[in-house]
């Protein structure tokens, strides 16, 4: 899906991160490993959430700081299903904009 997305990139000098967009979902968002946990995440998620009403997004349920930083960001689980692909349980995860 990330070939079809709309891509944001962090960029200050050295590309750190960027984040994937598919209208409303969130193909997928990746941060440097040695650049994590410093907000660069929830700059990508504000600025994509500027222009959206609501997002989706889906997470493998073992990838915890992912689903932190997604309900620190409003996101809420609305569904659990299996990927077909490996058998990894995943969420749903939806946000929307409560202005």
């Amino acid at each position: 899906m990330i070939i079809q997305a709309e891509v944001y990139v962090y960029d200050d000098g050295d590309i750190k991160a960027f984040i994937g967009l598919d209208d409303k979902y969130i193909a997928g968002i990746f941060v440097d490993k040695n650049n994590r946990s410093i907000g660069i995440g929830k700059k990508l998620l504000d600025y994509v959430k500027e222009s959206k009403d609501s997002l989706r997004l889906n997470v493998y349920q073992k990838n915890e700081i992912a689903i932190c930083l997604y309900q620190k960001e409003g996101f809420k689980i609305i569904e659990e299903t299996i990927d077909s692909d490996n058998n990894e349980l995943e969420y749903l995860m939806e946000w929307h904009n409560s202005k």
